[in-house]
C-alpha cells in the first residue's frame, strides 16, 4: 500500500534513511519535510518499507530523497513508489528534476525506466565517508509532451 506520510512514520523512515545513506537525514529533517512536501510511503505486510519525497515548486518538483529498505530492494517497489508519488503531484509538473550517486547505478537503472534522463554532472557534490567527494548526475523528467519535445532528437 502506498500513502502519504505521517508524523507517526519519522522513527521507520529515519531508520530506512540510516541504511541506506553514508550522510541520512535527520529526525527533525523528516519532521519539517512531512510539513513542507508531498512525503509518501510504500508498506508491505503492514511494515513501512520505503519513502518518497518530492518537493514541488510551481511548475516544477524536485525529488528530494527517495530509499526502500534494503531487504526490499530489486522487487520492482521503488519504480511503484515512484510512479504513484509523482502522480500524485497537484498541478501536474512540467518537469522533475532529481540528483543522484554517480555511483548509485541500480537508482539511476530505475529513474530511466521511470523517464529520467541524464541532464549534467555536479562535480564533487556529494562526501563520501573517507573525506573524499562524489560527483552527482542531475537527472529530469519531463512531464508534458511540450516539455519532452526539448529532449527529443531530430
Amino acid at each position: 500500500m502506498i500513502r502519504l506520510m505521517q508524523h507517526a512514520d519519522i522513527h521507520s523512515v529515519f531508520n530506512i534513511e540510516q541504511q541506506v545513506q553514508s550522510h541520512p537525514w535527520s529526525l527533525k529533517q523528516f519532521a519539517e519535510a512531512v510539513d513542507s512536501y508531498q512525503c509518501t510511503v510504500i508498506e508491505q505486510q503492514g511494515q513501512l518499507v520505503g519513502f518518497c519525497i518530492l518537493q514541488p515548486v510551481l511548475d516544477e518538483a524536485n525529488l528530494l530523497l527517495m530509499a526502500v529498505a534494503p531487504d526490499q530492494q530489486g522487487n520492482g517497489l521503488g519504480y511503484q513508489l515512484l510512479e504513484h508519488s509523482i502522480e500524485q503531484l497537484p498541478n501536474q509538473p512540467v518537469q522533475i528534476f532529481l540528483e543522484v550517486r554517480e555511483s548509485n547505478t541500480a537508482a539511476i537503472r530505475l529513474y530511466e525506466k521511470a523517464g529520467f534522463h541524464q541532464i549534467d554532472v555536479r562535480k564533487n557534490y556529494y562526501p563520501n565517508p573517507d573525506g573524499t567527494r562524489e560527483h552527482a548526475v542531475i537527472m529530469v523528467k519531463a512531464c508534458s509532451d511540450d516539455f519532452a519535445a526539448l529532449f527529443s532528437s531530430p
